[in-house]
C-alpha cells in the first residue's frame, strides 16, 4: 500500500506539471477488452474485470487511495453539508465508468451509503436491443459477486415483485446478466459495508409519463414495506443510482457523436460547466417533480425518447431514481428529498489511481475528443 500512495502521489505531481493544454495532447494509456466471468445458477457473473475491482486486494488498494486523495474534500462536504460520519444519504448517485477514473469521484457518495438494504437503479444501456420499454427491469439471481464474496439479493426484491402491478416490470437475467452499470456499484458498496444486501433495478428507455407512473407504484409499494418493518430511511433502507454524465467527443463513439462545444480545451471547459449547470439547477436544493420534469426535458427529447439532448448515459436511470426517490420521502417521511453536489470530474483533467498492477486499467479513450463526464449527488 505504501508504494501505492508514492505512486499516486507521483500521478498527482507529473499532472500539475503539464499545462491542461499539453497534458490533453499525451497519448493515453492501451485501452484494454473487458475480461467477463459467466454467471453459475443463482450466482451472476461479471461483465467487466478490467475497469472495476472483483478481488480483495483491487477494493482495497483503490477504496484507499480514493479516500486519501478526496479526504479534504470529503470533509469539507461534511462540513458545508451536516454530514457526520455515521450519517448516511437516503438516495445517492454514482458514476459506474471504470475505476481508475471515477473511482475518486464515486467515493464520495458510497462512503456515505450506510444502509443494510440498498435498491440499486441503472440504466439499461442495450434495452432496445431486448425490445423493453417503459418497464423496470428486474433479474432472478440470488447473488452477485463482489470482491469480498458474495452479495445477497435482499427478500425486499421478491416482496416489491409480488405488489407491484405486473404492468410495471419484467423479469428478464440476460439483460441483468449482460448490463454493467450496477456492478460498477458493488465493489465500493462492499467495501463499506460487507453485509449489504441489494436489489438490482435496470431502467430502460421510458417516456415521461410512463416514468411518473413507475416512480409512483415503486414508491407507494415500498414506502409500505417501511412501514410495514419500522425501518429508517438512509439506516436500514437506501437508494444509489447508477449513471455517468456526458460522453463527449468526436470520435471513437458508436452512437453519442456529441460535441457541441468542441474538441479543444476551451470547449472541455464549457462542457464541463453545463455539466455542472444541469446538476446544479436540477439536482441540488429541494426536489419536486416539476423541477424533475424539467430535467428530463433538458436531457431527453420527449418527441422522441430515442434521441439524447445530452448524453448522460443514465439519463432515464437518473430521472426514475430521483422521480421514485423524492416520493419515497414523501410518503414516509412528509418532506420534500434535498440533494447536495458532491463532487465533479472527467477522466481528462485529474490523476488517475494506478491500477495496473492490479491487473486493470481503461477501456475507452480518454483525451479531449473522447472523454466521460462524473458527478456524485448526495440526497438526504
Amino acid at each position: 500500500m505504501k508504494r501505492l500512495g508514492i505512486l499516486f502521489a507521483a500521478c498527482s505531481t507529473l499532472l500539475s506539471v503539464f499545462s491542461f493544454t499539453a497534458f490533453a495532447q499525451i497519448p493515453m494509456k492501451k485501452v484494454l477488452s473487458r475480461v467477463s466471468v459467466p454467471a453459475e445458477g443463482n450466482l451472476r457473473g461479471l461483465v467487466d474485470t478490467i475497469g472495476f475491482p472483483h478481488v480483495t486486494r483491487q477494493m482495497d488498494a483503490i477504496a484507499k487511495l480514493s479516500l486519501i486523495a478526496e479526504k479534504n474534500l470529503i470533509e469539507e462536504n461534511q462540513k458545508k453539508f451536516n454530514l457526520p460520519d455515521n450519517e448516511g444519504f437516503i438516495f445517492g448517485i454514482c458514476p459506474h465508468d471504470d475505476y481508475t477514473l471515477a473511482g475518486r469521484t464515486a467515493v464520495h457518495i458510497q462512503k456515505f451509503i450506510k444502509a443494510k438494504r440498498v435498491i440499486l437503479i441503472g440504466n439499461a444501456h442495450w434495452s432496445e436491443a431486448f425490445g423493453i420499454r417503459n418497464k423496470l427491469i428486474f433479474g432472478d439471481f440470488k447473488y452477485w459477486r463482489g470482491p469480498y464474496g458474495r452479495v445477497k439479493i435482499s427478500r425486499l426484491r421478491e416482496k416489491i415483485l409480488s405488489r407491484l402491478p405486473k404492468r410495471d416490470y419484467v423479469v428478464n437475467r440476460t439483460v441483468v446478466e449482460t448490463e454493467h452499470s450496477l456492478e460498477a456499484l458493488v465493489p465500493f458498496l462492499q467495501y463499506f459495508n460487507k453485509e449489504v444486501e441489494i436489489v438490482p433495478v435496470l431502467v430502460p428507455f421510458t417516456e415521461w409519463e410512463k416514468e411518473n407512473k413507475l416512480g409512483e407504484d415503486l414508491a407507494r409499494v415500498v414506502a409500505k414495506m417501511v412501514e410495514e418493518n419500522h425501518w429508517k430511511l438512509g439506516k436500514d433502507l437506501a437508494v444509489l443510482c447508477s449513471s455517468d454524465g456526458m460522453h463527449y467527443g468526436d470520435y471513437g463513439w458508436s452512437y453519442y457523436n456529441y460535441h457541441p462545444f468542441g474538441c479543444n480545451p476551451d470547449g472541455y471547459k464549457k462542457a464541463m460547466a453545463y455539466d455542472s449547470l444541469l446538476v446544479t439547477n436540477y439536482l441540488t436544493g429541494k426536489i419536486t417533480n416539476e423541477k424533475l420534469h424539467r430535467l428530463f426535458g433538458k436531457i431527453i427529447d420527449e418527441k422522441n425518447i430515442t434521441n439524447y439532448k445530452v448524453t448522460w448515459c443514465g439519463r432515464f436511470s437518473i430521472t426514475l431514481a430521483v422521480n421514485f426517490s423524492e416520493r419515497l420521502v414523501k410518503k414516509v417521511l412528509g418532506r420534500n428529498l434535498t440533494g447536495y453536489f458532491l463532487r465533479h470530474s472527467s477522466g481528462v483533467q485529474e490523476a488517475w489511481i494506478p491500477v495496473r498492477k492490479m491487473n486493470m486499467g481503461i477501456t475507452g479513450d480518454v483525451n479531449l475528443h473522447h472523454f466521460v463526464t462524473y458527478f456524485s449527488v448526495g440526497f438526504k
